[in-house]
C-alpha cells in the first residue's frame, strides 16, 4: 500500500464522519437573529503579542506589546478616539531553582504553567500577556462610561493569586459597559459534535435568512466545567451576513439581554479586510504583532546591552531565538538547513 493509498483511505473516512454526516433537526442549535444598533456605542478594543528575543538555557527573554484602540462609528465611517500601546519585558526560567529567586509573580505564572513540558515557556508568557491585557483594559474602562469593551481571546481567569478578569467584569459593571471577549478561533465540541461548534454552526446556518445576523449559546454543561474560572457566558456568533465564521464571543456584562449585547459589535464588523470581526480588534492585533514584525531592532538593543554587561558575544548570538522561543541555532535548525543545501 503506498502513501497515496492510505492518503486516499484517511480522506474517505473524513468525508463519513464530516462532510456527508446528516445533521438530525433535533441538534440544531436555537439560532437567534438580531439587528445591529444604529448607532452603536463607543468601542474599545485590547490585544496582545509577544516575542522571544532570547534564550540562554533554561532562560528566554521575551518582549510583550498590547494595544488598546477606542473607536466611534457614525454608521459611514470609523473614527479612531484614542491608542494606547503598553510594552513590557520578561525574563522566565522554567528551571525551579532560579525561578524561587525570582518574585512572586514568575512563581505564580511557573507554577500554574507547570504542567505545560516544553511548551512552558511559551505558557508564561502568554498568560503575562494576558494580564497586562486585563490591566490595561481595566484602567481603560474605568476612565469612561457607556461604552463596549472588547479583548481578544475568552473572559476566563489567570492565577488566583494575580486575578483580574474579575476586577475587569466589575468595572464595567459600574460604567455600564458591553463586555466581551472575542476569540479569533476555537477548537471547542460543546454543541456534542464530530465537527467543531464553529463548523457546527457554519452547516446550521443554511436554517437562516441569507442576510441574517445571528448567535447561539453554548449548551450551559461547557460553562459549569469552566466554574471559577469563565466571568461569562459563552455565545458564537455570525456578525454579519456575509461573515463565513462564526466566532467565540463571552458575554461578561448585559448577560441577560444578548441581542442588545450583538447589537452593538455587528455595526463594527462591517470592514472588508476581514467581514465578520469588529475592526478595532483588527487594528488592535496589527498594533500589538508589530512586537514580532520589529524583532531585529529589539534583537539588535539586547545584544548591545550584553556586551556592555560582558556576556560573550558568541553566546548572545547562539541564543537569538525565533519568535515562538526555539533557538537559531538550535542543531535541528542546522540539520534542516543542511537537507536544504544538499537537495
Amino acid at each position: 500500500m503506498s502513501y497515496v493509498d492510505d492518503m486516499r483511505k484517511e480522506l474517505e473516512l473524513l468525508v463519513r464522519n464530516q462532510r456527508n454526516l446528516p445533521i438530525p433537526p433535533e441538534a440544531v442549535p436555537d439560532l437567534h437573529v438580531f439587528r445591529p444598533a444604529d448607532p452603536p456605542r463607543d468601542m474599545v478594543a485590547v490585544d496582545g503579542s509577544y516575542a522571544f528575543l532570547l534564550n540562554l538555557s533554561s532562560w528566554w527573554l521575551a518582549l510583550i506589546s498590547v494595544g488598546l484602540l477606542r473607536y466611534r462609528f457614525d454608521g459611514a465611517k470609523y473614527k479612531r478616539l484614542d491608542v494606547r500601546l503598553m510594552q513590557r519585558m520578561l525574563g522566565i526560567s522554567t528551571f525551579a531553582e532560579f525561578v524561587e529567586k525570582q518574585d512572586d509573580l514568575h512563581r505564580s505564572l511557573f507554577e500554574f504553567t507547570r504542567g505545560a513540558g516544553e511548551n512552558q515557556s511559551r505558557d508564561m508568557v502568554n498568560e503575562y500577556r494576558r494580564l497586562i491585557e486585563g490591566q490595561l483594559a481595566i484602567n481603560f474602562a474605568d476612565d469612561f462610561e457607556g461604552g463596549i469593551v472588547a479583548v481578544d481571546g475568552t473572559l476566563s481567569e489567570f492565577p488566583k493569586q494575580f486575578t483580574f478578569m474579575k476586577r475587569l467584569v466589575e468595572v464595567c459593571e459600574k460604567r455600564e459597559h458591553v463586555l466581551v471577549g472575542v476569540s479569533k478561533d476555537s477548537a471547542l465540541h460543546t454543541f456534542g459534535q464530530v465537527l467543531t461548534d464553529e463548523d457546527f454552526l457554519a452547516r446550521c446556518q443554511s436554517e437562516l435568512p441569507h442576510d441574517a445576523m445571528a448567535f447561539a449559546r453554548a449548551p450551559k454543561e461547557s460553562e459549569a466545567a469552566r466554574e471559577g474560572l469563565l466571568h461569562g457566558d459563552i455565545y458564537y456568533a455570525r456578525l454579519h451576513p456575509q461573515g463565513r465564521k462564526w466566532f467565540r464571543v463571552d458575554v461578561g456584562t448585559f448577560r441577560d439581554e444578548p441581542e442588545y449585547v450583538f447589537g452593538q459589535l455587528a455595526p463594527y464588523a462591517k470592514s472588508l479586510v476581514s467581514v465578520g470581526y469588529p475592526w478595532p480588534l483588527i487594528e488592535a492585533h496589527r498594533m500589538a504583532v508589530t512586537v514580532r514584525q520589529l524583532k531585529p531592532i529589539y534583537q539588535e538593543t539586547v545584544i548591545k546591552a550584553g556586551l556592555r554587561m560582558g556576556i560573550d558575544v558568541r553566546t548572545l548570538l547562539d541564543g537569538l531565538t525565533e519568535v515562538e522561543g526555539r533557538k537559531r541555532s538550535a542543531f535541528h535548525e542546522y540539520l534542516d538547513k543542511v537537507a536544504r543545501d544538499l537537495r
